[in-house]
């Protein structure tokens, strides 16, 4: 039972001293506090907008990167066909 009137006290004074000594009204202090949690907002969105483009950016490089890559592998697959249809071709001539 102390210790509950202890803390019931404490919050008491704590809370007095606080309104005492507050630097400005709790409408300014609300009211910056909104426009910096404003400020914030704004700032996450604009970085997730910039890491939006980057991973577009990304992504269209891997998939052009995938893209020749993959055009290469054909390239080379239709040339070593070619050359294994002209070598049967030769050898059952």
């Amino acid at each position: 039972m102390k210790t509950i009137r202890a803390f019931i006290w404490g919050s008491a004074i704590g809370a007095a001293l606080g309104l005492l000594f507050a630097p400005q009204r709790g409408e300014v202090t609300r009211t910056q506090l909104q426009e910096r949690f404003e400020q914030w907002q704004n700032q996450a969105q604009s970085s997730l907008g910039n890491l939006r483009g980057q991973a577009s950016t990304a992504i269209e490089q891997g998939r052009q990167k995938v893209n020749t890559t993959l055009q290469q592998a054909q390239g080379a697959t239709n040339t070593a066909a070619d050359k294994a249809q002209q070598q049967v071709s030769s050898t059952s001539v």
